[in-house]
């Protein structure tokens, strides 16, 4: 395969405009935010495309210039989850890539889930080692906001390729990976991306029968935010997103519908996050009006009626804190081309 030219939209400007408050007016706006809200500069987030995920992350969305790893057993939604991530940056106005190491994207469920395949940059690498330098350049470049990666277990080096079977040793996926986190880690200081790694899980034998995720402990160790997603056994379609590290925010449990070609399901979520917020009020009261008399009535109805839907998020947004981030700002006039070579 040709190289692939991607070019890029202007550089990142770090500028911003200072805002000023009113100090009673600041004091009731901490007392109405949620503790892991507080003293969050929203501006510095991505959208995920779903409430719930944005909450979750406790600072109302997907932090810029961090890690993020999103781990789980197969098909239980990560990809997905990430292709809804990449549609609603993308519907901001900013720019997406997805680096598939897995060679697995499918362009068609992609624009399904409403990713602009036209302004998605998309690399394929051949090894774990490429993959972090195409990583390590889209951050360092200051013009992409976020950066899927799928997946950290398919991040192998180079000379596993050729290595025969049975012969490859662990300890060098875990060095490569510890190496390139180092790099990855000081191109994202003062970038506007953020970097999401889909990752497995793999068993383990010790104290009982355990799981882990692939890749050892640097990512570990380098990712701000780590959640765990795990399928209801029956059905599959409740999921559970589980944070078990933030160091940004409070670590803390959600459950959402989950949709093949969605992903969380937008107006389950809606109802769910309305109750816990208390938004909706018991009896599925919102705005002097009941949506209906059960669950399942109240999502047909707000998919029925977009307007309701959208009044219902922007209120349950404002409840949990998540208020409508300005957009970065970007130096006009000033572009950049980056040049990514990989093989078919």
């Amino acid at each position: 395969m040709a190289p692939t030219q991607l070019a890029f939209p202007p550089f990142y400007d770090d500028r911003r405009e200072p805002v000023l408050f009113d100090s009673r007016q600041t004091a009731e706006m901490e007392r109405s935010v949620p503790f892991g809200l507080r003293h969050r500069d929203l501006e510095g987030v991505l959208p995920s495309g779903s409430v719930t995920v944005d909450a979750a992350m406790g600072v109302g969305g997907l932090p810029r210039g961090r890690m993020i790893e999103l781990f789980g057993p197969p098909a239980v939604g990560k990809t997905t989850l990430g292709l809804q991530a990449i549609a609603a940056v993308q519907r901001e106005g900013d720019t997406a890539a997805f680096v598939d190491v897995e060679r697995a994207f499918d362009g068609p469920y992609a624009e399904r889930m409403g990713v602009d395949l036209a302004s998605l940059l998309l690399a394929r690498a051949d090894d774990g080692q490429q993959a972090f330098r195409i990583v390590e350049k889209l951050a360092a470049c200051k013009a992409v906001d976020l950066i899927v990666v799928d997946s950290v277990a398919a991040l192998l080096p180079p000379e596993e390729k050729d290595a025969a079977l049975g012969e490859a040793s662990p300890f060098g996926q875990n060095e490569m990976l510890a190496s390139g986190l180092r790099r990855l880690a000081r191109a994202l200081q003062g970038s506007p991306a953020c970097v999401l790694f889909l990752n497995q899980v793999r068993s383990y034998q010790g104290f009982g029968y355990a799981e882990t995720s692939a890749g050892g402990w640097s990512l570990k160790l380098h990712a701000a935010v780590r959640a765990d997603l795990r399928a209801d056994a029956q059905t599959g379609k409740r999921v559970q997103l589980r944070v078990i590290k933030n160091q940004l925010a409070k670590p803390v449990t959600t459950e959402f519908d989950f949709e093949g070609g969605v992903g969380v399901a937008p107006e389950a979520e809606l109802v769910d996050r309305g109750l816990e917020s208390g938004v909706i009020r018991p009896g599925f009261e919102f705005d002097g009006q009941v949506l209906g008399r059960t669950r399942s009535g109240v999502i047909s109805h707000l998919a029925l009626h977009a307007s309701l839907a959208a009044q219902l998020r922007a209120e349950i947004r404002l409840a949990l804190g998540i208020t409508q981030r300005r957009p970065m700002g970007r130096e006009v006039g000033v572009a950049m081309a980056l040049q990514v070579v990989v093989n078919g």
